[in-house]
Formats: structure tokens, C-alpha cells, sequence
């Protein structure tokens, strides 16, 4: 019987607990006599390794978002596939990992009977304290380093104080500043809600349920079988949950995901015969997730890629990525079991320091990224400069202003020596942060104006792409035609007449091709295009680049020239006054397919831009 277990999770050492409840029975007495004796149990020091080094990818990770194709909130002027090709593979096991470590953590933290209350304030006073300071101080610079670079906001970052909670930031690009999620800190909102919600399903499980938990852990260590039991609730999940809901996430899964890797931490611990399991086949994990893994980015990024039928590919690369993370984690698990059970007298030292960290990393990162990436140096001394620099500056700020501070070390949701700070157990005192977190939110939502403002326009015609009427390469036969128009920027003009569809169709009746030739990187496009109705339904289109064409899920909408312009009138339009980014993944030739959303309207031109991040403040053309 657990007498004593301190609650631990996320972040901190996995405590396992070191004082039992000792049932003796002596034969000459007729008396049960209870003893407490004090039993070191072992110490699942793979955990606190696996933890330090998950911490440390997700930094080198974000240190290379300065360079990889996608959209970040500050980025080089040069990117590169290759390195695309890794922040796609990190994301494959990365957070799925941080969560599967923080379910075990779990294992060990609670009890069969664990007080709800104290479970609840441990977990908000450890995670929910930290972000609450990180959404209102640090993540503010965060925003700014965005805006700034975008050219969102011009200005010191103590004028675009005043502008942080105006509107809620949902996302690069978008409307909205206070990031109520602390930015990178998101994990430990998700983390807190999900541990809050699998809570009595884990005390179940250690207690009352626990034949069930072992009846499915020992299925699980059957050979072969956690090879597909593990992905099986990933795809029940896909198939099961609307798609719109299944993509809102961050760290290259939905949110919804995190949950199911949470529970597998949990069982995972759970069955040292499904830990042996695991271990034994490190090596056939390893491998496997090289080849999946090697399949999944060939199909991504390969032009001579295999070609399946359309509704079959978004499976296919569905399996890839679901099949090939787990098995990257089953392999990471296994080495670590085998390899990193070991104490070293630094190592509590250095996982102490996790936490901070994490909180400061991104951060400094951008910090230091948005004084060296406009240097005229290589890419990769830019790169080298902030990984060094960064590292340098957190572990100086940890040292020197939080580890020995306790009002620092609760702040970053370490420990502390000082009692003082049980205050916060008190219901009224806790009552304070829950009030100032949810109020700032509310404060922010209702100071959403909705609007991103214009900006000039920046176009360069040695890096962006300009298409129009003459660059079209392919059409159906109906519902869309080339058209004299005087009003357009060289006479002719793409208009969609018939063929509407709410939804990209993987074989269009009716749409048009563009081929072009570009260097691999992240496009931000924009349509000049009108409508004549005097209507919003009649006004936007469906697009598609490269891998995406044949597919009914990976489209962009665009158009909606009608919400921000006249009918009648040509103007540029994202989706409406939104940005719409594609990303085309290997330098060479490329196509664009457009197939009508709702019509009748007009097309004059298509500009795929590396800087426009706002719309333009002109409804004229493009030269």
C-alpha cells in the first residue's frame, strides 16, 4: 500500500514511490501488525534521460524553423528542403514523446485512491503557473518578433505592448496577439487538461480496473501485436472525428492525438513484460521506422513519387505517418530501457533544469534569431550562431536568476524549499490565477477587431511567381473559359461560369492547370479576381499545388473577393483578407489547379509572393 507519493509530471523526475506499508504476519501471534519500513525502490532513470534529451531535440528542432520551408515567426530569407525533410520526421515522434513520458510519469503519480484535490493543485500550480506567466510576459515578445517580421506592426516592442491583447493569436498570420497558450507553451495547457480528464480513468485503472489494464497490456506484449494495438485509437480517431476538428493542433499533430499518447505512457509503465517486449525489439522498431519513414518523406517530397488512385493517397500517408511514429517511439523506449537506467550524481541537477528551460528556449531562440538572420553571412554560421548563443543565454538565466530563487523556481513550476508557497493551495488564493487567466482571455476576445490590416505591396520578380490567363496549361472543357476584359492587367481574363462544389474534388469536371518552374519554399498567394453579383456566393475557388492535386482534403479556399471589395471591381483577395501560404517542397517545375468553389467570377491574376504576408493596399494589377 503506497503511504507516500509525491506528485510528480510533464517535466519533473518520475518519483517513484520509497515508503511502504509493510503487512507482517508473525506465526505465534494471533495479531496483524502493521510495520513502516522504508523500501528504496528503483528508480526509473531512463525517464529523466529520455526527458533531458526530448527537451534538447525540441530546441535544435525549433532552431531550424528559421530555415525549413514552413511558415515561422521569424524566418531566413533562404530555406531548405532537407531541412523541411527533418522538422517533418521530428514532429513524427517529438511531442507524441514528451506525452507518452508524461503518462508514465503519471503511473507513478497516482494512487489507487488519490485525492482529486491535491492531484488537481499539484498539476495547476505545476503547469498552469507557468504558462499563465509566460502568456503575459515572454510570449508577448514572441508576437512581436512576428509582427515585426511579417510587417504586421512597425515599431519598439513597448508600443506593440498596449496592441497584446487586442484579439486572441490563434496562429501565424492571423488576426489577434494575446497567446493565451503561451505560444510553444501550449503543451502544458494540453497537458493539463488531458491529465485532469484522464484522471479517473487512471485511478480506475489502479485500482478496480486493474485486471482489465493488465488483460490488454499482456495482449499488447504478444509479439507483433503493439505494432498495430498502439496506432489502432490514432486511425479509429481519423476515422471517426471530423477532419476539421482531427487538424487543429500544433507540433505536427492535432490536439485530440496528444490524448491517446498520454494513455499509452500509462500502460506502457503499467507491464514490465510489455517493457521487456518493447525493449527486445528495439532494433526491428529501429528499422522499421527507417523504412516507413523513409517511404513517408519520399512520397512528400519525391517528384517521381508513386501516383495512387484519388481518396487512396490520404490514406496512404496517413498509415506512413501514423505507423512509422510509433515505431520511432517504440525504438527510442526500447534504447532508453535498455541503455539510460543508469544514475549519474548530475543528472537530478540537469533534469531540474528542464522545465525552465522549455519555458524559455523559443524565446530566446527568436531573440537572437531576429538579430542574425538579416546578417550577410552563411546560413549555416547563422544557424550555428543562434543554437550556441541561445543555449548559452538560457542556461546563464537559469543559473543565475531561477535555480536558486525559489519565487523564480515556483514561477517556472520547479519545486520549492520555502513553505510559503503552499498558499497557493488555498481555495480562495488559487481562485486568483483561474480569474486572471480566463478574464485576460475574455479581455482579448472582446478587443478582436477581426482585421488585418493592408499593407504595400512587395513584390519582386527575380523570387515571386505572377501567373494570368496566358499561363494556362490545361482546362476542362466546361465551365470555365479565357475571356476578352479590358479591365484586366493584359486583356484576358479566367472565368469560372458553372461546376461549383463545396468541396475540392479529387477528378474536377471543371478546372484549370498552371505549370511553372520555382525554387522549393513557402508561398504566400494572392488572386486578383471580382464578381459581378452582388453577392457573396458566387465568389471563390478551390486550390491545389503538386501532391495535393487528386486529393479531396488538401486544399486551399480562396477568393471572397465580394467581403473586402465592390462587385464589379478587380481587387486581391487570400480567403478574403487572410493569407493563404502553399508550400512547394523541391525546386523545378510545378503545377497549380483551380477548380471553382462557387461561381460566376474572374480571374485576372495569381501571384505566389515570398513577402506579401497581408493583403496588398492596391486593387490594381501587378506589372
Amino acid at each position: 500500500m503506497i503511504v507516500n507519493s509525491k506528485f510528480k509530471l510533464g517535466l519533473d523526475r518520475v518519483e517513484v514511490p520509497e515508503k511502504i506499508l509493510r503487512l507482517t504476519i508473525h506465526e505465534n501471534d494471533e495479531t496483524v501488525r502493521f510495520e513502516m519500513s522504508t523500501i528504496k525502490a528503483t528508480r526509473r532513470y531512463e525517464l529523466d534521460w529520455l526527458r533531458v534529451l526530448a527537451v534538447l531535440a525540441v530546441f535544435l528542432y525549433h532552431s531550424t524553423r528559421f530555415f525549413n520551408l514552413g511558415d515561422w515567426h521569424l524566418k531566413n530569407v533562404n530555406t531548405y528542403v532537407w531541412l523541411e525533410i527533418w522538422n517533418i520526421f521530428a514532429t513524427r515522434w517529438m511531442m507524441p514523446l514528451f506525452f507518452i513520458i508524461s503518462g508514465a510519469s503519471l503511473f507513478y503519480s497516482i494512487g489507487k485512491s488519490a485525492v482529486w484535490r491535491k492531484f488537481y493543485v499539484d498539476k495547476f500550480s505545476r503547469l498552469m503557473i507557468p504558462l499563465l506567466i509566460g502568456a503575459v510576459t515572454h510570449s508577448a515578445l514572441q508576437v512581436y518578433l512576428e509582427r515585426s517580421s511579417h510587417g504586421q506592426f512597425s515599431g519598439s516592442f513597448f508600443s506593440f505592448l498596449p496592441e497584446y491583447f487586442n484579439g486572441v493569436y490563434l496562429g501565424i498570420g492571423m488576426p489577434g496577439n494575446f497567446a493565451f497558450h503561451g505560444m510553444h507553451l501550449w503543451y502544458l495547457l494540453i497537458l493539463f487538461l488531458y491529465s485532469l480528464i484522464c484522471y479517473r480513468l487512471f485511478v480506475w485503472l489502479k485500482g478496480s480496473g486493474r485486471k482489465i489494464l493488465d488483460r490488454i497490456t499482456s495482449l499488447l506484449a504478444v509479439p507483433g501485436v503493439m505494432y498495430l494495438g498502439f496506432p489502432a485509437p490514432l486511425l479509429i480517431m481519423k476515422v471517426f472525428i471530423p477532419g476539421a476538428v482531427m487538424d487543429v493542433g500544433n507540433g505536427g499533430w492535432g490536439f485530440l492525438y496528444y490524448i491517446w499518447f498520454l494513455i499509452a505512457g500509462f500502460i506502457i509503465m503499467s507491464n514490465n513484460r510489455l517493457q521487456q517486449h518493447m525493449m527486445n525489439q528495439r532494433w526491428v522498431s529501429l528499422w522499421l521506422g527507417v523504412g516507413l519513414s523513409s517511404a513517408h518523406l519520399f512520397q512528400l517530397f519525391s517528384p517521381s513519387r508513386l501516383v495512387f488512385p484519388p481518396g487512396i493517397s490520404d490514406w496512404i500517408y496517413t498509415l506512413f505517418s501514423f505507423f512509422s511514429a510509433w515505431c520511432w517511439l517504440f525504438a527510442i523506449l526500447g534504447f532508453g530501457m535498455r541503455y539510460l537506467a543508469i544514475d549519474r550524481p548530475w543528472l537530478p541537477a540537469v533534469n531540474d533544469a528542464g522545465m525552465p528551460f522549455y519555458i524559455l528556449h523559443q524565446t530566446v531562440l527568436l531573440s537572437v534569431g531576429y538579430f542574425v538572420m538579416p546578417w550577410a553571412i552563411h546560413d549555416a554560421a547563422k544557424w550555428l550562431i543562434v543554437f550556441v548563443v541561445s543555449f548559452i543565454v538560457i542556461i546563464t538565466v537559469y543559473t543565475l536568476f531561477i535555480r536558486k530563487f525559489d519565487l523564480m523556481r515556483f514561477l517556472f513550476g520547479m519545486k520549492t524549499t520555502r513553505s510559503v508557497f503552499d498558499v497557493f493551495r488555498n481555495g480562495k488564493v488559487l481562485l486568483i490565477p483561474h480569474v486572471l487567466y480566463i478574464g485576460l482571455i475574455f479581455l482579448a476576445a472582446m478587443n478582436s477587431s477581426g482585421y488585418t490590416p493592408a499593407m504595400s505591396m512587395t513584390y519582386d520578380s527575380a523570387t515571386d511567381i505572377l501567373l494570368n490567363a496566358e499561363s494556362i496549361t490545361g482546362k476542362s472543357s466546361t465551365g470555365v473559359r479565357v475571356i476578352n476584359d479590358e479591365a484586366s492587367s493584359n486583356g484576358r481574363a479566367i472565368e469560372f461560369f458553372s461546376g461549383a462544389n463545396q468541396k475540392a474534388e479529387s477528378r474536377p469536371k471543371v478546372y484549370v492547370e498552371m505549370r511553372f518552374a520555382a525554387p522549393a519554399g513557402r508561398y504566400i498567394v494572392w488572386m486578383r479576381g471580382k464578381t459581378d453579383e452582388n453577392n457573396g456566393y458566387t465568389d471563390s475557388v478551390w486550390v491545389q499545388v503538386d501532391d495535393q492535386i487528386g486529393t479531396q482534403t488538401q486544399s486551399a479556399r480562396m477568393g471572397n473577393w465580394f467581403d473586402v471589395h465592390p462587385a464589379g471591381v478587380y481587387g486581391w483577395a487570400g480567403d478574403t483578407d487572410d493569407p493563404v501560404a502553399v508550400e512547394l517542397k523541391h525546386s523545378g517545375d510545378h503545377v497549380i489547379c483551380i477548380q471553382p468553389r462557387q461561381t460566376p467570377h474572374r480571374i485576372d491574376q495569381i501571384w505566389l509572393s515570398r513577402s506579401q504576408h497581408r493583403i496588398p493596399n492596391t486593387t490594381g494589377p501587378l506589372p
